[in-house]
């Protein structure tokens, strides 16, 4: 647990340097509050409820969070405060570096700590940590080649939701339907959404501080 707790503590200290040093465009400051407080609600409901989902009701007393629901639950919410507040900027490439890199250290400190492991001795976890600091380096290479940073956001998600459906084969998780595990099928369900706006995205002009 103490190692769990260091590298998370590690991720979040070196992930709030990256977003500060970051030269990147900010939210427009009059939604700057609105967006975050949704995001971090967003991110703890959303935590729990793929444990919910593959473990039933007692997933929500049972210890243990899903950074993959996590993501997707600041997703939903963020997208459900510009539907209500009709804003359509975007608003998540600025904070998606900072996340994969909090996320890489997150994921040593659940090796060390043993917890979200997979079978045939694959380190599921590991595998993610690098998955995790290639992508926010290559985001940064991305972003100051062609300067979108609306891009980012979902450009990540898509490249995370591949990479959890094919790791997810070798993870320790219950199987819900059809042999695959509840983060497998919110894969499924992400992956077109995520294609449609890129698609919708990549010729816009406007550059914002997306997601």
């Amino acid at each position: 647990m103490f190692a769990y707790v260091l590298f998370s503590l590690i991720g979040i200290i070196v992930g709030a340097l990256v977003a500060w040093k970051l030269k990147m465009p900010r939210p427009p400051e009059k939604v700057r509050f609105p967006i975050y407080v949704s995001a971090f609600i967003g991110t703890i409901l959303g935590a729990k409820v793929p444990i919910w989902l593959s473990y039933g009701l007692h997933g929500f007393i049972i210890q243990g969070k899903s950074v993959m629901g996590g993501i997707l639950g600041a997703f939903l919410a963020i997208n459900l405060y510009k539907k209500c507040s009709g804003n359509k900027g975007g608003f998540g490439g600025r904070f998606v570096i900072p996340l994969a890199v909090a996320v890489g250290f997150g994921k040593i400190g659940c090796y060390l700590n043993g917890c979200c492991g997979g079978t045939l001795f694959i380190p599921v976890q590991l595998i993610e940590s690098v998955f995790q600091f290639i992508m926010a380096i290559s985001l940064y290479l991305f972003y100051l080649k062609i300067q979108r940073a609306d891009l980012l956001f979902p450009i990540y998600l898509l490249s995370y939701l591949l990479m959890r459906f094919v790791i997810e084969f070798w993870r320790i998780e219950p199987r819900v339907f059809a042999n695959l595990s509840v983060y497998q099928w919110l894969a499924i369900l992400f992956i077109p959404i995520c294609v449609f706006i890129i698609w919708r995205r990549k010729d816009d002009k406007l550059v914002v501080a997306g997601k």
